[in-house]
């Protein structure tokens, strides 16, 4: 039964053996990926295979963890196992539940408000997407400059290139401008993307 060879490794690894730590890989790594596999939903093989990996290396390095006399070593591994995977599983919602809920504020960057109270709202969701995604967005002092005036819905060439400290006339400002409001426009769409 794997249960009682698993515990047989315990007493060799503790006892100092220098094979034990790779008879418990050999032995368990396929049945306690297994387990996780089967136990925690949104879990890939791959995924799997590593929490298991992890779970037995986390007892290698301090098999003192384990008590015997509390449960068997492969109850032991396969808790490990599975609860760092539904930890992992929890995050992943979490994150995802947190970007839903901001996908809304990104798409209000494409729309320019009409009206007075829609600019309010709008600007208060541009402030918090800032806070959020802010050092993605814009990487210098410059395209900061540049994205308020955006946020503002300036249309004038001229704002953005002082902004950007640039010649305010000829067709080498209007193209620089360009460039650094197109760079802005991919991260924020980015953004959205991963939203």
């Amino acid at each position: 039964m794997l249960a009682e060879r698993l515990n047989a490794i315990h007493q060799q690894l503790i006892a100092g053996s220098r094979t034990a730590s790779l008879d418990l890989f050999n032995e368990a790594l396929d049945p306690v990926k297994g387990h996780v596999f089967r136990s925690v939903r949104g879990i890939a093989p791959d995924e799997a295979r590593d929490y298991a990996v992890a779970a037995i290396i986390e007892y290698v390095e301090n098999p003192t963890a384990f008590d015997p006399a509390k449960s068997s070593l492969w109850s032991y591994l396969c808790l490990v196992a599975a609860r760092d995977a539904i930890d992992a599983v929890r995050q992943r919602g979490d994150r995802a539940e947190l970007m839903e809920q901001h996908a809304y504020d990104i798409e209000l960057w494409g729309a320019h408000p009409n009206n007075e109270y829609d600019n309010v709202e709008w600007r208060k969701d541009a402030e918090k997407i800032m806070r959020l995604h802010g050092d993605y967005i814009v990487q210098n002092e410059g395209e900061s400059r540049v994205l308020k005036l955006m946020l503002e819905g300036e249309k004038d060439v001229s704002a953005y290139a002082a902004a950007l400290g640039l010649d305010q006339t000829g067709n080498a400002a209007t193209a620089e401008v360009k460039r650094v409001k197109d760079r802005i426009n991919l991260r924020i769409k980015k953004v959205g993307n991963e939203l």
